[in-house]
């Protein structure tokens, strides 16, 4: 193996590190229930104030900035501001992969 094969080699390492992390953030959001039930408020509405979230969930607009935190660190909320209103909308694209990869998994058969 010459030292390019090698750095092939770590980089992809690396990059299937980078991804199961990744992958453990999201469902690591999405294990709490006030989270999942934002995640599928935006599922349905698209783009929704911070305050308007936190009325259809019923819950205050500071536990609503708490759970939006770690669900904009594990890539699942993208925001966008508008004056003093920020929207939040679902970054469906990576919940999409992130599921995908799980329903590949549950495809392979084990070998006797």
């Amino acid at each position: 193996m010459n030292n390019n094969d090698r750095f092939e080699a770590n980089s992809a390492s690396r990059t299937a590190k980078n991804d199961t992390e990744q992958r453990a953030k999201i469902f690591a959001a999405l294990s709490d229930p006030t989270r999942l039930r934002i995640v599928e408020l935006l599922a349905l509405g698209g783009e929704i104030s911070g305050s308007e979230i936190a009325n259809q969930v019923g819950i205050s607009l500071a536990l609503f900035c708490h759970h939006s935190r770690t669900l904009i660190e594990a890539g699942l909320l993208q925001t966008r501001k508008d004056g003093q209103t920020k929207y939040n909308s679902l970054n469906r694209q990576l919940l999409v992969d992130c599921l995908g990869s799980l329903k590949g998994l549950a495809n392979i058969q084990e070998v006797d």
